[in-house]
């Protein structure tokens, strides 16, 4: 009998390991990458249609300035010089809409399960977030990638993708990590 235990406990620790220990493609990709994330009041039909239309307002008014970002580290250092500004603008922009929800926006880390967009998949994992939490932030969220910038529209979003490596185009284009991405989410969930 423990000849059979010792080498299949083996074997699922080796795959537990592999299963959490990111690739380097998966690792550059956090590093890569900085998303939006922006958070509802409650799950009311006003406040997830606020949520939209703070999103589009955001996306409008900074958008361009992480399209000149030449680096991650470059886009982080824009927003997090911006972070008083957008949360100013953010606050503006959800009174001017007939609400009086304050808006806290953080430049943090986060986690995110794996995400499938039409065109790629991104792996579960830590990433740079400009989070927007309007209100009691008790709402269903909404995010997207912010850089390389592919939350603003498809022709902005194609150059974004041109932004990562080709390891880092091949996994989020491909397809062949999703069990892994999938191991990733259940061991993370423990």
């Amino acid at each position: 009998m423990k000849k059979i235990i010792l080498p299949a406990l083996t074997v699922l620790i080796c795959a537990l390991i592999i299963a959490v220990v990111p690739t380097e493609a998966e690792a550059a990709i956090y590093d890569d990458t900085v998303r939006l994330h922006i958070i509802a009041n409650s799950d009311g039909e006003e406040d997830q249609r606020l949520k939209l239309l703070l999103r589009d307002a955001v996306l409008e008014r900074y958008g361009q300035s992480l399209c000149a970002a030449k680096s991650k580290e470059d886009a982080e250092a824009r927003l997090g010089n911006l972070l008083s500004d957008i949360e100013e603008y953010c606050e503006k922009t959800v009174r001017g809409l007939g609400y009086s929800y304050p808006v806290k926006a953080t430049l943090t880390e986060e986690y995110y399960e794996t995400r499938k967009y039409e065109e790629f998949t991104l792996p579960a994992g830590e990433y740079t977030s400009l989070r927007l939490v309007i209100g009691s932030g008790a709402g269903k969220n909404w995010w997207c990638v912010m850089y390389p910038p592919l939350c603003l529209g498809a022709s902005v979003a194609d150059d974004g993708i041109m932004n990562y490596s080709d390891g880092e185009k091949r996994l989020i284009r491909g397809g062949e990590y999703k069990v892994k991405f999938k191991l990733l989410e259940l061991i993370s969930q423990f």
